[in-house]
């Protein structure tokens, strides 16, 4: 779907792009089954665009935010940002990457539900989910939702639920996600314009020593 508001239980978002695609995620019950499994937006508080979009075949989210040209991280491997900018999301960043080969008529919806490339809309409308875009590149940045406190819905059972109770895991929604994906955005907006970091939205983040590969 082009050109829709996207809805979660905590917002409303301007999807310019929504795909949901067949077998993505598990069958069993849980809230993954309504949601979509890629949403594209341009976040009207930054101007960064955005990207929510679900692994398959595990079936959790990650959130990636585009910076333009000139951005003072653009071209930066994440693991080289410095901490001290103070970026907070949700396991911290694990995903920097110029824009994914362009659109194209050729390629398949289901390749395109996969693809890191921002949307541009303010040229001509878009016709089709797969309609050429002419744009100059990106630079991504992404977290995902698959550490040892989050519940993977593909996973075998033992491999990510042995410590729910010691770190309280669970599934991280298209609510959540979103959410952390809008923080980031603000975050990177900040950088780039030398401003403080703005107070993060939504829940806590889960403790870093949480996580065995984070953690001190």
């Amino acid at each position: 779907m082009t050109g829709r508001d996207y809805a979660t239980s905590g917002r409303t978002v301007p999807a310019a792009e929504v795909y949901f695609i067949d077998g993505s995620k598990p069958k069993e019950n849980g809230p993954w089954l309504g949601e979509a499994d890629k949403v594209a937006w341009l976040d009207p508080s930054t101007g960064y665009e955005c990207i929510m979009m679900r692994d398959s075949p595990e079936g959790f989210l990650s959130g990636y935010v585009g910076v333009p040209e000139g951005h003072p991280l653009f071209g930066w491997e994440h693991k080289a940002v410095p901490l001290d900018l103070g970026i907070e999301v949700h396991g911290g960043l694990t995903y920097s990457c110029v824009c994914q080969d362009g659109p194209s008529p050729r390629l398949s919806l289901v390749l395109e539900a996969q693809r890191i490339c921002h949307v541009l809309i303010a040229a001509a409308p878009l016709q089709h989910a797969t309609d050429y875009r002419a744009h100059g590149d990106a630079w991504w940045f992404g977290f995902r939702c698959d550490h040892v406190y989050d519940v993977v819905p593909g996973a075998q059972r033992h491999r990510r639920r042995f410590m729910a109770a010691e770190t309280a895991a669970e599934y991280r929604d298209d609510a959540y996600v979103v959410c952390e994906i809008l923080n980031l955005a603000a975050q990177m907006k900040a950088i780039s314009e030398g401003r403080p970091m703005p107070p993060r939205e939504g829940p806590p983040l889960p403790a870093i020593g949480l996580d065995p590969q984070r953690g001190g």
